[in-house]
Parts: C-alpha cells; structure tokens; sequence
C-alpha cells in the first residue's frame, strides 16, 4: 500500500470517528418522553415523590454518575415534593432489565403516580432536568 493510500485511509478512519463521537455525544444525556409502566415503592424499596420522583439507575464503576447523583439530588431537595433514589444495577438487575437499562447512569422521571414519564440516558444536566420536571409537573 503507497504512502497516499495510507494517509486517505488514516484520515477517513479519523472523520468517521469524529462523525460518530458528535453524534454519541448530541445524543447523551438527551430527554425522551416515554409512555411507561409504573413503579411503586416496593419495586425500589424507597418512598416515591408526592409530586415527582428521580430514579437514577447507576453502577460502581461509572463516573458520571457520581455527577448525575449530585445534580438530581440537589434538584429533589431544592423542590417539595420530588424524591431522589438511586438503584445500583448490579444489586437490582431485574429492574434494569425491565425498565431496558443499557448505560449508567439513566434517568426516569417518574409522575405522583409511579408512571414513567420521560427518560434521560447518560449524565443529565440541571436544566434538562428542570425543565422535563416542569413539563411533568403541569397539568395538561
């Protein structure tokens, strides 16, 4: 193979890495509205939200979700009526698997009903998060 053969296929191989990193990182951390099931306090073994309730899913060996844990928990205190918990997906895999958990950490938020309203994969941003919860929090 010529050296010209090389460097187009070095710099093609750099583009498409490039291309798919933007991509991976326009969709992290992105809300998707979702029609869930129900959660109940049983499931995750802690009291859920009169108004709304955070359900973090995260891993021990993940670090943005020590970051995620610290932005939803600053979140739900600041707010009356929204909890935060956190369910490690190694001790609860069942859950993971029910609710399709691919990547730590990924967010729920749930309604006063347990019902997930809407999902965030990856770190979640305060804002983000603030405004689904407004969204959720609005009646209709």
């Amino acid at each position: 193979m010529t050296p010209f053969a090389i460097a187009v296929v070095l710099s093609g191989l750099i583009a498409l890495a490039t291309a798919l990193g933007f991509i991976w990182k326009s969709q992290n951390g992105r809300v998707r509205a979702v029609a869930g099931e129900s959660v109940s306090r049983f499931d995750v073994s802690a009291a859920l939200g009169e108004r709304a309730t955070l359900l973090q899913f995260s891993s021990e060996v993940c670090a943005p979700c020590a970051a995620t844990h610290r932005v939803l928990g600053d979140l739900a205190r600041a707010s009356t009526g929204i909890e935060h918990v956190d369910v490690d997906v190694a001790t609860r895999p069942d859950l993971a698997s029910r609710f399709n958990i691919l990547q730590t950490p990924t967010t729920l938020l749930l309604d006063e009903n347990g019902v997930v309203r809407a999902r965030i994969g990856g770190a979640a941003r305060p804002d983000t998060v603030r405004a689904e919860l407004d969204r959720i929090l609005t009646p209709a």
